[in-house]
């Protein structure tokens, strides 16, 4: 062989041995992420970032934002995200809320459809039952750091509004391929009641009318195979899905433009309301009237339902966002802005292609350990 051939040779295998060194697996409990945006296409006059979120290195993925402005008993605005591992064999899944209601009297809840799930428990096991047939349920847990404690508001008369945000997390088994996975799934869910006392013809003829709304802010579910499901990990992504500035600001406004409108219905309400007590009993005895009465009083409980929910609700996206993060800010090392990462690893770097490791190794080293230089990223508070 000639000496011009051995040295190819030894070239291509000192190569070979690089390249297959270049880029080891990330040190045991080490996670890799890259920032994924949903862009709105539909909402307004240009595309706009809605959200961002951070999903593992290498996993296929497809963010959108999806409208429905014909939509009453939920946002017309919502979230869905497929992210899946070059294998397959994991997958991250955020999936668009939906919204229920039921009165005491059986009567629906504007266009809501009817449900029953009084709390977060019951309404992720649902979902289960719905969307993974045949799944295991074998753990939930409540999760009060993303839950809103209730807020309750009394009426004259015995009337009371009340409203809280419920945050739950489920962990399901079940088999797909012939392997067997474990999936865990979170729901952020914004619960509204209400009672309403309607006063009758005579004494003890009072009605009381009691409405329970739920809407759910959206399903984030990350599954795995049995055995390498890591629920710190899932914190970790979770935290990170926040909303674009400029887009949330817009949506802001168009809110704060529909509580106009209802503050103004409600006042109009009221003098309604003024001017039908004054009405005599025959009047008032009449069916149509005592029926549009009963309607314009569920509107302005829903009106109420609508400003001290709407804030809450538009901040949370799993479907919710600006829950409580538990999110720690870095300084981009690159464009020198902040960057919010996960508050549960102790050190974070961006390496050389953007994307980011969070670890709790001190001497980790990206060059060594992912094959990739990269830069230590130092907190903003």
């Amino acid at each position: 062989m000639s000496s011009n051939r051995l040295l190819g040779c030894a070239v291509a295998a000192l190569l070979g041995a690089a390249s297959a060194t270049a880029a080891p697996p990330l040190p045991d409990g080490a996670l890799r992420v890259q920032r994924v945006e949903f862009i709105d296409r539909q909402g307004f006059e240009k595309p706009m970032v809605a959200a961002t979120m951070m999903v593992p290195v290498g996993w296929q993925q497809e963010a959108a934002v999806e409208w429905n402005v014909r939509q009453r008993c939920t946002r017309p605005h919502a979230l869905r995200l497929r992210a899946r591992a070059p294998d397959g064999s994991a997958a991250i899944e955020l999936v668009p809320g939906e919204g229920w209601g039921r009165t005491s009297q059986g009567a629906p809840v504007s266009d809501c459809p009817q449900g029953t799930w009084r709390d977060t428990r019951e309404y992720l096991a649902a979902w289960v039952q719905r969307n993974r047939p045949g799944a295991r349920w074998l753990d939930y847990r409540l999760r009060p750091d993303k839950s809103q404690p209730e807020q309750q508001q009394n009426f004259p008369g015995g009337g009371a509004f009340s409203h809280r945000v419920e945050s739950g997390q489920a962990l399901i088994a079940y088999s797909e391929g012939g392997r067997e996975l474990r999936e865990t799934l979170v729901a952020n869910v914004a619960f509204t009641q209400s009672r309403l006392v309607m006063v009758g013809l005579a004494a003890g003829q009072n009605q009381v009318l009691q409405t329970l709304q739920g809407q759910s802010l959206g399903v984030l579910a990350w599954r795995a195979p049995a055995g390498t499901l890591d629920m710190r990990q899932f914190d970790a992504v979770w935290d990170t899905l926040r909303p674009g500035p400029e887009w949330q600001a817009r949506i802001d406004k168009a809110n704060a433009e529909m509580a106009a409108d209802n503050q103004r219905t409600q006042a109009e309400i009221g003098r309604i309301n003024a001017a039908t007590q004054r009405e005599t009993t025959a009047h008032i005895a009449l069916r149509g009237q005592i029926r549009a009465q009963t309607q314009r009083d569920v509107a302005a409980i829903r009106n109420n339902t609508y400003q001290a929910g709407q804030a809450s609700n538009d901040r949370m996206h799993t479907d919710a966002v600006r829950t409580v993060r538990e999110v720690q800010g870095y300084r981009d090392p690159r464009g020198g802005g902040v960057v919010e990462l996960s508050h549960h690893y102790r050190h974070a770097w961006q390496l050389r292609d953007g994307s980011y490791v969070l670890t709790d190794n001190p001497g980790f080293n990206p060059g060594r350990d992912v094959g990739m230089a990269g830069e230590e990223m130092v907190r903003t508070r």
